[in-house]
């Protein structure tokens, strides 16, 4: 579906205090026009192809998903961003995202960037990601981040255009969300 002049572009503050916060309380249907993805079983440039089918068009190169969170190690609050072909890498300082209300510090933003290959010998490449966290559920609670995937124009393409080796696409099926069919289509 084609629908002239729409487009999603929520705000940083709608992005947590709506869908991030329904999600997490699980209580909006509406919240799953942004699919589930796992970070970690999915190759950033595989990411657009999950869209391919959706009734929700993007007219930029830019992607939201939920990711849930994975800790590297049991006893860890190390989260795990390791996936087959690389890792995502934050960068910078988290930036805090603050309800336009009262000023209240809702949520934290990391800017991770994805390097293909191992640490050794990695390659930074044009991949980007904003992480978005909640900070008023408890710490428990935040079984969930989401994400926003985007691609910088220019840099470097690994493999001389060839993005690199597509992960096996493993979608998520937590709760009742599948986007194996595409996504779910908004009324």
């Amino acid at each position: 579906m084609d629908v002239k002049g729409f487009g999603f572009r929520p705000t940083e503050e709608e992005l947590v205090d709506y869908y991030l916060r329904h999600r997490l309380l699980g209580d909006d249907p509406q919240v799953h026009v942004i699919p589930d993805i796992d970070l970690c079983e999915v190759e950033p440039w595989d990411v657009p192809m999950l869209f391919g089918e959706s009734d929700v068009q993007f007219d930029f190169p830019e992607w939201f998903f939920f990711s849930p969170v994975g800790f590297k190690y049991s006893n860890s609050k190390r989260i795990n961003r390791t996936t087959k072909c690389g890792f995502w890498k934050p960068t910078g300082k988290d930036r805090e995202i603050r309800s336009s209300d009262s000023n209240i510090l809702i949520a934290t933003k990391k800017t991770l960037v994805y390097y293909k290959g191992r640490v050794s010998r990695a390659e930074k490449s044009n991949w980007v990601i904003h992480e978005y966290h909640a900070v008023t559920f408890h710490e428990s609670q935040r079984t969930f981040v989401l994400c926003r995937l985007m691609k910088k124009p220019g840099g470097t393409t690994e493999g001389g255009g060839d993005e690199g080796e597509s992960s096996r696409i493993m979608i998520s099926g937590y709760e009742n969300q599948s986007i194996a069919g595409g996504i779910p289509s908004v009324s």
